[in-house]
């Protein structure tokens, strides 16, 4: 059979798996007019899901739904929370809402997932500082990252160092975020940092130091390989417009 019949035939399967299981119609839509890639796709995001089951296949299948129904992984997780309100689902709930930039949605459930012996959490409190730093609220977030290190002297987590950084420059603490900035870019894995703690600095009229931050991201990136130019294209892209 050629490759076009085939094709034809696992979208028209595909269509009537479709409308007996219920599912969105915006999959007809896309097996009628993208035949081949919507098999592939309905396969990957409806029916392994099924095959591999609950939580892992959803997982592993999100990035892919968010194509077809953008708001599918937050559906999902809404059904999973509201089934069981478990700390863990709060967090992949609210987690969603962050990448949504729903920020006082994902603040409340995390701040619900922050009980019990789930109390001192350090990623749920990085992830609850970050919403609240989203959300303008420096000051909580500061108070937040406070705690989580008092309450976990162990945890190395570079990002969450980042928004301490960036914390202590939105409260107005430059000398406190000169030396926290100071220690990131000796050893955080991208040029965000840098290119941060120069646009402080250009702020503070620091001219000369801001230069050679923006001229440190761009000096790395000509010496590194393709990948890690395209990882960090933004800061990259950011730090040489900066260059005088």
């Amino acid at each position: 059979m050629p490759i076009f019949g085939l094709t034809t035939l696992l979208a028209i399967i595909a269509i009537v798996h479709a409308i007996k299981t219920g599912r969105n119609q915006l999959w007809i839509s896309a097996l009628l007019f993208l035949p081949g890639v919507g098999v592939i796709a309905y396969l990957i995001v409806e029916v392994l899901p099924e095959l591999l089951g609950g939580r892992t296949g959803r997982t592993a299948t999100r990035a892919v739904g968010n194509v077809i129904n953008p708001n599918k992984s937050l559906e999902e997780a809404k059904r999973d929370y509201k089934i069981s309100a478990t700390a863990r689902n709060a967090v992949e709930l609210a987690d969603i809402h962050c990448e949504k930039g729903q920020y006082a949605e994902a603040s409340k459930l995390y701040k619900e997932a922050l009980t019990g012996l789930n109390e001192h959490n350090p990623d749920t409190m990085h992830k609850l500082a970050t919403a609240e730093f989203e959300l303008n609220n420096h000051d909580k977030a500061k108070s937040l990252l406070d705690t989580l290190i008092e309450k976990n002297p162990d945890y190395k987590n570079q990002d969450a160092h980042l928004l301490y950084a960036r914390t202590q420059e939105a409260l107005g603490n430059h000398e406190a975020a000169t030396e926290e900035y100071e220690t990131l870019i000796k050893y955080y894995t991208g040029p965000e940092p840098h290119y941060r703690y120069g646009v402080m600095m250009e702020n503070l009229n620091n001219h000369d130091r801001a230069q050679e931050l923006f001229k440190s991201v761009k000096d790395k990136a000509d010496l590194s390989p393709k990948h890690y130019r395209s990882m960090h294209k933004e800061w990259i892209s950011k730090s040489r417009a900066r260059i005088q």
